[in-house]
């Protein structure tokens, strides 16, 4: 019995999006190329079987796929058909798939019932084309996959199968045919496109079809009855939403979100937030709630106090449970000479800045860094460095100006405006006068930094400190003299979350959008909900226990500073 495992890598062109980029894929591929293949390879040693690497040996593969990504995922169904020629048994796996078992996996799993692949199933948002939008799943996602799937199968349900490790008999191989079958699944793949619209369950999700090599592969399982089994997860183990693993059960695993740095351990992370308290005479004085008497930044300043333990507490057991070192700076001699640089701003805003400064600094010596606002609460003990992709991209909230509110085109909009410093729109047209300054297109995204994961190679290029001078002399110009209306100019500030999208934009740095799993913010309006003893008070806690159920919410973001929903009874 001859066996063969294979794996394919092809230097595609590759089109990074700043606002929900692949360059974390594309970086992370590099960087742990040899440890991938070193993996593999020593895996085959072990089991007696050969190992083949083909790379970058798609430029005689002719087919027209659309997109270099889609042709070459096209491209390993080829190459296991031409293995199947030449071995009595094949694997295919995906570059980021590593081995984690000496068991042999061509006598584990019983092959001559048909070629063995896992399902996504489970991942299956919803089988209604006509109640699916688009945007809210992705060119990737298993729900797209299963309705092209269904579509070339005419209406009949499928399963959503993942072709990142394939392994089957040369008999079962050779029932595929899957190139001629593929060229007769594109072509209806695009008459299924141009027809959309005469359907009478038309969708714009058929619109995105595309050479899909999961969907036709299953379509191919499926009409021409190739014999197949779905296998156990733990010979497939697909890791990309965010869970505890062990990979005590894991025997292969692939990572979807490519974040290697699980399985070898070489990562050093860092958690840290500042508590600085504001003497009460530096406070500035931003809109509170319209029930509350009390300054809303004197509040802040009472309610961080009450739970300064708790707080604490929260940020050094989560640290302790992943394995990352845990600082809170205070107020010390480095602070002080970062305050002085910055005589004219609000302290409030230098300590903001300060976080910035200090995640700069901390990328140096740590691999992963992490900050934290002190109104952050961990929920849940899943190893945030596992699943953010700071290797390459800024890790932050961002949300786009009509998400916050902006929304110029609606009549009435300037005369009605009336925001303060610290609100989002305010933040939006502060970046938008900047660049303008700059000749450049003024939108942008608002970024909430009370949450922020970085590597050196993001704060390098993020370059934020640099000539930051001139861009507060250039906020203070604009708040004084600017062509935007009174009510705008009057809302400009001097935080960093504005400077943060500007150099963003400016750099072109990289981001990855924080999910409400990763950043979930909590705000309240009424002064009812902080008292334990309220109805008020109740209903917000459960309110807020079902939110963290639905979103899987890990950090909590306490805008509200509303920390009794967490630490009192």
């Amino acid at each position: 019995m001859n066996r063969v495992v294979f794996t394919t890598y092809d230097d595609i062109d590759h089109v990074v999006d700043r606002w929900g980029t692949n360059a974390h894929q594309i970086d992370q591929i590099k960087e742990y190329k040899d440890r991938l293949l070193d993996n593999k390879k020593l895996y085959a040693d072990k089991i007696g079987a050969d190992f083949k690497f083909y790379n970058n040996t798609m430029k005689d593969f002719e087919v027209d796929a659309g997109f270099d990504f889609a042709k070459v995922n096209l491209y390993k169904h080829y190459l296991m058909a031409q293995l199947a020629e030449e071995y009595d048994e094949v694997m295919y796996v995906d570059m980021d798939v590593l081995f984690n078992t000496e068991l042999n996996v061509f006598e584990e799993l019983d092959l001559e019932k048909g070629i063995h692949i896992k399902d996504q199933d489970d991942k299956i948002v919803n089988k209604n084309i006509k109640e699916i939008v688009f945007q809210s799943i992705g060119q990737r996602s298993p729900t797209i996959k299963y309705h092209i799937t269904k579509d070339l199968l005419d209406g009949q349900d499928n399963h959503v199968m993942n072709t990142g490790i394939m392994i089957g008999t040369s008999k079962h191989i050779k029932q595929i045919h899957y190139y001629d079958r593929m060229m007769e699944a594109i072509t209806k793949i695009e008459q299924i496109k141009s027809n959309n619209l005469e359907r009478e369950d038309g969708s714009y999700l058929r619109v995105y079809y595309y050479p899909n090599n999961e969907s036709i592969f299953s379509y191919i399982m499926e009409k021409y009855n190739v014999p197949y089994v779905l296998m156990d997860k733990e010979w497939h183990y697909i890791i990309s939403d965010p869970e505890k693993i062990n990979f005590d059960d894991i025997k292969i695993a692939h990572f979807v979100n490519k974040k290697f740095n699980m399985y070898f351990e070489d990562k050093t992370k860092l958690i840290y937030s500042i508590y600085i308290e504001i003497p009460d005479e530096r406070l500035d004085n931003p809109r509170g709630h319209s029930d509350d008497p009390v300054n809303k930044s004197l509040r802040t300043k009472q309610r961080l106090n009450n739970y300064k333990k708790e707080l604490i507490k929260n940020h050094m057991d989560y640290a302790a449970s992943v394995g990352a070192t845990y600082i809170n700076f205070r107020r010390d001699d480095e602070y002080e000479r970062f305050f002085n640089k910055f005589p004219n701003l609000s302290e409030y805003d230098i300590i903001n800045l300060y976080k910035v400064y200090l995640l700069d600094k901390l990328t140096e010596t740590a691999d992963l860094v992490l900050y934290i606002d002190y109104d952050v609460v961990f929920n849940k003990d899943i190893d945030a460095f596992n699943f953010l992709k700071a290797e390459s991209c800024l890790c932050c909230d961002i949300s786009s100006g009509e998400d916050a509110g902006v929304t110029p085109g609606v009549r009435g909009y300037f005369e009605k405006y009336n925001k303060d410093f610290r609100n989002p729109q305010a933040k939006y047209w502060n970046c938008h006068a900047l660049l303008q300054e700059e000749d450049l297109d003024g939108d942008n995204k608002v970024f909430n930094t009370g949450i922020m994961m970085a590597s050196r190679k993001v704060m390098d290029s993020l370059n934020y400190f640099d000539g930051i001078d001139n861009v507060l002399e250039t906020m203070k110009e604009l708040k004084e003299f600017s062509m935007y209306p009174p009510a705008i100019q009057k809302s400009f500030g001097y935080d960093n979350e504005t400077i943060m999208s500007y150099k963003v934009q400016m750099n072109n740095v990289p981001v990855y959008p924080l999910s409400e799993t990763w950043h979930y913010k909590h705000d309240t309006h009424k002064i009812k909900t902080y008292d334990i003893n309220t109805i008020e008070f109740q209903q917000e806690k459960a309110k807020y226990n079902s939110s963290v159920k639905e979103h899987n919410v890990i950090m909590t973001h306490f805008i509200s500073k509303n920390f009794g929903l967490v630490f009192d009874a």
